[in-house]
């Protein structure tokens, strides 16, 4: 029913009342407690004094209370403030410390205001929490014992642990506005480590908005955390709890690679004072359809730059990385992938060296008797691996320095700069990706390689490596070792093809070289004195073959151009080598004694030596004596490290203005005494400058003579058995000197006794002792013998008083020695040569007869092996193995002389060595590979067609090499007066040579 609206008699009315109800003092109705609005009132200021001054020392007091009660610590909170208008509630200078009073867990503000607005999504809702001066202490005490951890482990055991647990009801359904913490730090603190480690996070600060348990609710999200030494971790974001995702931007900067070096101070023995780190990528984690989550990472890059690495203790780093970059990085999980479109390093300086221990250095980084390399195995079940992939790898301007301290001078080498490129890299099994590779040392010299390796699941390489002009010279604090040289020149140039294989089934794996090398301007000189020892202008090798599975070093042919060797001996009678070699036990001093692979075998085809010389002194005689040989030339052939392996010697020179040395034979390089048989012959050596060994010898000088010497040593097992056959030609004495312990006899006698009709001294001296013992000394053995000679010819002289006659003796110019097969003039023969020509100049009236000479059975077998020889060279061209020079003369043998001889010659060859003790089966025969191959070759020259012609020819060739020389040594020769007569055979002499007869005629005849 509507209320009439008031009459103003009743208002009257009312005001009359009021008036008389304050005159006489009558309640007021409103104070009244039977109104509502007096409940209200009331109510109203029990809620206002309720929460602005009962609930903060309430709250306070159970705060604390109930904090110490659970975690069991001392805790204290300043003040609590409420604001019931507002629903908030403020708490300040909360403390939680240790029971020693050591700080823990504290914040100088704590606000939280409640959102009312939440009840009507049926959720708890909260507008605003700020949490500001947040600190803490972390400490870790063990592996995992941490003083949060004690936190979180007396918090439970305070639980009711009767009481059942409520089911899991999910998450509580939550709305959270807006979190902020500011001024957030802790302090960290690791005493696991030797040397405690500790240091400052903060400041941090975050800023979380909308953060909600509800279904798809997403809010925006920013932390940025400060670390020691300015280093910085940012992320921005979008983040969700109902699915759980998140997607964002993490971003960290400053100096995470000193911070991290400081932690592991006690594992690493290194120190990083500067190196900044930026990492950027973008992610983002989300829930598949099937349930499960999944992560993407995108736009990663990581820059590192400015990084030093130091030895502890050590002022200068190990390594510098001014720059190191890799960009688009991708990483997908549960797919397992991570993928990188480039990795670039510039300026890395990087110092490895091998310590006086024989430790590599830096590289045991890791402290402690441990294996640095052990990487623990995973005890769970196998996890699908992760498949990476790198597009480029670009390492540019780098530069290596390596020392090595564990000699006795300290090596040194420096490789800079240094390019490297890696294509497509990939940790799939049988991924291949291409390689270059171009390094310089510092002192001269290049390094490049090319192509492709595989390292998944073993490493498989196949490669192209050059080395241009490197110094030898780099090498010499390790030839130093040895003997005490200068290396003043030489560098070594090379090229080949490198293999790596893995172990395939039955079929090893290894490293395979092939290629080939030469060594150019080598100049060795005594250390300290600078005179040379060595030297040569080329060495090269035509092709080498190493092999790690049968543990081989396979030469073709080593040619050496121009060698040079000095040989002194000293007045104490050592050599200058002696001087030179480091003994063993010296060059082995500080060093540990480490086990080693057995050595490689080692064979060559052949040696060959062009335009050698030789320097010899002597100064342990009463004269000191030198001789120079140059011309030296020839081959080693068959050469092998076998012990049983023989090698062919067939050198030759040139001694002084006209002499001849020759050499040749087999010995067993590595074991002469085992086997050998060497023939050394010096023709027309000067004997005065023999006359330093003739006065210790006897006490006379020798003023003229020529001297012929064969020598001819065979050794088996060690005893020897040698001749020494000498000739000697126009023997003059000269002046008697006073030397201490020469013979006492007369020489002029002895001579003359021992000249025969051409005057000539015929003397065979045999020889023979067991080398193996120590007392040995083959000098001793021919002065002796000669001593027993001249001793029994003076003491019993009417033996030979036939011989005694009167007259100079001259030489002898009837004859031209050749060798077999050969139509060119040696300087023995070039000096008879001068003779004549000197002869026919002085007697214009003289005329020579030249015969064509030839020994039809010496010259045809010389000719048939030059014959064989060359096939030989031209068959095998550059690869003139022991083994292609056995494959090629047998296919002649069979060829020629039938296979059914073949076997039986390879078995006389072939002995089986001793078995060892307690071997259940024999060994293996061994063949004679070196003495075979020169039983086919002498067999198969034989069979050599060689023409009658060509004897003829050759005949006709000696005769015009005379006329020609004649005709050189004097221009003006009337060609009358040297005349070719036909073709006549001689026989082979004595010294192996077929002497050409020469015949003397009138010029008018």
């Amino acid at each position: 029913m509507p209320i009439p609206p008031p009459t103003p008699s009743s208002f009257h009315h009312r005001l009359g009342a009021f008036i008389r109800r304050q005159r006489l003092g009558e309640p007021r109705l409103w104070w009244n407690v039977r109104r509502k609005r007096f409940w209200a009132v009331l109510l109203m200021a029990l809620y206002t004094l309720g929460g602005f001054f009962v609930a903060p020392p309430v709250l306070r007091r159970e705060i604390v209370d109930v904090v110490q009660k659970a975690f069991q610590r001392p805790a204290s909170l300043d003040e609590v403030r409420v604001n019931p208008y507002a629903l908030s509630v403020e708490l300040g200078g909360f403390r939680l410390t240790e029971a020693d009073g050591a700080p823990l867990l504290g914040f100088d503000r704590l606000y939280v205001r409640l959102a009312p607005s939440g009840l009507l999504r049926w959720a708890w809702g909260v507008n605003d929490i700020q949490l500001d001066g947040l600190k803490a202490t972390l400490v870790r005490y063990g592996e995992t014992d941490t003083n949060i951890g004690r936190l979180i482990q007396a918090a439970a055991s305070g639980d009711d642990q009767g009481k059942a647990e409520a089911p899991s009801q999910g998450l509580p359904r939550l709305l959270i506005h807006r979190v902020t913490i500011t001024n957030a730090a802790a302090d960290v603190t690791d005493q696991v480590p030797g040397t405690p480690f500790k240091t400052k996070v903060g400041p941090v600060s975050m800023e979380f908005n909308d953060l909600s348990t509800l279904p798809e609710r997403q809010g925006q999200q920013h932390l940025q955390v400060g670390l020691e030494g300015g280093a910085t971790l940012e992320w921005t974001g979008t983040s969700g709890l109902n699915p759980i995702m998140s997607a964002g931007h993490v971003a960290a900067r400053g100096p995470y690679i000193p911070l991290a070096a400081r932690y592991f101070g006690d594992v690493f023995k290194v120190t990083v004072p500067t190196g900044t780190l930026a990492v950027d990528l973008d992610y983002q984690v989300s829930r598949r359809a099937d349930g499960a989550y999944a992560l993407a990472v995108t736009h990663a890059g990581v820059v590192v730059r400015d990084l030093a690495v130091h030895e502890a203790g050590v002022a200068g780093p190990f390594l510098t990385l001014p720059e190191l970059r890799l960009a688009g990085g991708r990483l997908a999980w549960p797919e397992r992938t991570a993928v990188a479109d480039s990795l670039s390093v510039d300026g890395l300086t990087v110092a490895v060296r091998r310590q006086a221990d024989g430790r590599v250095g830096p590289m045991p980084w890791l402290a402690g008797d441990d294996d640095p390399t052990a990487v623990p195995t995973s005890k769970g079940a196998d996890a699908p691996p992760w498949a990476a992939t790198l597009g480029k790898v670009q390492v540019r301007k780098a530069k290596a320095v390596v020392e090595d301290q564990a000699l006795h001078e300290p090596a040194r080498l420096e490789l800079t700069p240094i390019d490297l490129t890696l294509d497509n890299l990939s940790n799939q099994a049988g991924a291949a990706f291409p390689f270059t590779l171009a390094a310089a040392l510092s002192g001269g010299g290049q390094v490049t390689a090319h192509g492709k390796v595989t390292a998944m699941p073993a490493l498989r390489l196949e490669a192209t490596a050059t080395l241009t002009d490197l110094p030898v010279a780099a090498a010499q604090p390790y030839v130093r070792e040895s003997a005490r040289v200068n290396i003043n020149d030489g560098h070594l140039s090379a090229e080949g093809d490198i293999t790596i294989t893995p172990p395939e089934g039955k079929t090893p794996g290894g490293l395979t070289v092939v290629g080939k090398g030469e060594v150019r301007s080598l100049a060795v000189a005594e250390q300290g004195g600078g005179i040379p020892v060595v030297s040569w202008d080329r060495l090269s090798i035509d092709r080498f073959e190493y092999s790690q599975v049968a543990n081989e070093l396979r030469v073709s042919q080593v040619t050496v151009a121009a060698p040079y060797l000095r040989l002194q001996v000293a007045a104490n009678q050592t050599t200058n080598f002696n001087h030179l070699i480091v003994p063993r036990a010296k060059a082995a001093a500080g060093s540990a004694a480490q086990a080693s692979a057995p050595a490689p075998a080692i064979s060559a085809g052949r040696v060959v030596i062009t335009g050698g010389k030789a320097d010899y002194g002597d100064a342990s005689l009463p004269l000191p004596f030198s001789a120079h040989i140059t011309a030296l030339q020839g081959e080693v052939a068959a050469l092998s490290s076998s012990a049983t392996a023989s090698s062919r010697l067939a050198l030759r020179g040139q001694v002084g203005d006209f002499g001849q040395v020759t050499i040749d034979g087999r010995l067993v390089p590595f074991d002469p005494g085992r086997d050998s048989n060497v023939n050394m012959l010096f023709r027309n050596v000067e004997f005065p400058d023999l006359s330093p060994y003739t006065v210790k010898f006897a006490g006379r000088r020798i003023d003229r003579g020529r001297l012929d010497v064969d020598l001819h040593y065979l050794v088996k097992g060690g005893a020897l058995n040698g001749t020494n056959r000498v000739v000697i030609r126009d023997i003059k004495l000269g002046d008697r000197v006073d030397v201490p312990g020469a013979l006492d006899l007369p020489l002029d006698l002895a001579i003359a006794l021992l000249k025969d009709d051409e005057g000539k001294i015929n003397v065979d001296l045999p020889v023979s002792g067991n080398i193996n013992d120590p007392r040995f000394d083959i000098g001793s053995v021919i002065r002796a013998a000669a001593a027993d000679l001249l001793t029994n010819l003076v003491t019993a002289p009417f033996r030979a008083l036939a011989a005694l006659f009167d007259g100079a003796d001259a030489d002898k110019l009837d004859h031209i020695d050749f060798a077999p097969g050969r139509a060119d003039l040696s300087p023995p023969e070039q000096e008879k040569i001068v003779h004549l020509a000197q002869a026919l100049g002085a007697r214009p009236q003289l005329a020579l007869v030249v015969p064509g000479v030839v020994a039809p059975e010496a010259d045809k077998a010389q000719l048939q092996m030059d014959t064989l020889d060359a096939r030989m060279t031209q068959a095998l061209a550059h690869n003139y193995t022991l083994e292609g020079q056995r494959q090629f003369l047998e296919a002649q043998f069979r060829e020629r002389l039938g296979a059914d001889q073949l076997p039986l010659l390879r078995d006389s060859f072939t002995r089986t060595p001793p078995a060892a003790p307690g071997a259940k089966t024999p060994p293996a025969p061994v063949l004679d590979e070196p003495g075979y191959v020169g039983a086919l070759r002498d067999r198969v020259a034989k069979m050599e067609p060689v023409a009658e012609q060509a004897l003829k020819a050759l005949a006709q060739a000696r005769a015009t090499a005379v006329a020609g020389a004649l005709k050189q040594r004097l221009p003006n020769l009337d060609p009358k007066r040297v005349s070719l007569r036909g073709e006549v055979q001689a026989k082979v002499d004595r010294e192996g040579l077929i002497p050409l007869k020469l015949d003397a005629a009138s010029a008018g005849d």
